[in-house]
């Protein structure tokens, strides 16, 4: 009687014994099943297949049986298990974002140790790539300055999972850049274009060739042919009504472009034409 009632107010013994039963019923059964069939005069090809049916028709009553009589306990421990793993990926989520955005940083070839980047409102050379972190070398400030300002910059890599990321030095060799000039539309703006044209000539004559092999070479296949001419070129736009802004693009040594934009502008700016220049500073970017 003690028995019985401790059973009735122990769930885990009473399950247990269940699952014993069941175990002892569904062995007893199989093994009878499997005398029977030794006993006929089946062909012994087809035993043998009944043999394994039998076997796992008994693991199936076997697993499905005892799968009922834990139910209650498998569930609160599945329940228990769901919510380890959801505070699991809660804290856990910043760091697997993290190794995911390295993985698309290593499978996508983005950028390399010594690239120059703009990711995030960050501009620099990266100095290390970690699994959890990238370290840039900060370049600036803003895009029309290519000095380093000696600050070092940790990026967690899950920046690259939200974040385009800019590579200025996709050739390690050549990049072509682009000075912009604004002036006002009433000026001689034909003169500065001229002008600005023959200055970027004369500064960028020996770097033309090596450029345009520079920028084949990292070109994808099959667009080649389409590449853009290297050849310094002054492009115009109209930003606002009554401004003109003079785009100049010319090649130059991609850890020099900066020199190089300053050396044009100056050069420029000399011997200014007669023209009400935009008080604005010409700005640089890259292209």
């Amino acid at each position: 009687m003690d028995l019985l009632d401790s059973l009735r107010d122990n769930a885990v013994a009473r399950d247990g014994l269940a699952s014993l039963v069941l175990l002892l019923v569904a062995l007893g059964m199989r093994s009878a099943a499997l005398r029977t069939l030794a006993r006929t005069s089946i062909d012994t090809q087809v035993q043998l297949r009944l043999r394994g049916q039998i076997r796992n028709a008994t693991l199936v009553v076997i697993v499905l049986g005892v799968a009922v009589i834990w139910a209650h306990e498998l569930r609160a421990v599945a329940l228990s298990v769901a919510a380890v793993a959801a505070a699991l990926a809660i804290v856990t989520k910043e760091l697997l974002m993290c190794l995911i955005g390295s993985s698309m940083r290593i499978s996508g070839g983005s950028f390399q140790v010594g690239d120059r980047i703009e990711v995030a409102g960050v501009r620099g050379d990266v100095l290390d790539i970690g699994p959890l972190t990238t370290t840039v070398l900060e370049v600036g400030p803003g895009l029309s300055i290519h000095q380093r300002t000696g600050r070092k910059i940790t990026l967690p890599n899950s920046v690259f999972l939200t974040q385009a990321v800019t590579n200025e030095t996709i050739s390690d060799a050549y990049v072509l850049h682009v000075l912009r000039i604004p002036l006002a539309t009433d000026g001689d703006w034909k003169a500065a274009e001229r002008r600005l044209t023959s200055i970027a000539h004369d500064r960028c004559a020996q770097y033309v060739d090596e450029a345009s092999r520079a920028l084949a070479r990292v070109s994808p296949a099959g667009v080649k042919g389409q590449l853009i001419s290297a050849e310094p070129a002054v492009y115009l736009e109209l930003p606002e009504p009554n401004k003109i802004e003079l785009l100049l693009r010319f090649p130059a040594p991609a850890r020099q472009r900066g020199r190089v934009a300053q050396q044009i502008l100056r050069d420029f700016l000399e011997d200014p034409v007669d023209s009400d220049e935009d008080p604005r500073s010409p700005s640089l970017s890259h292209a």
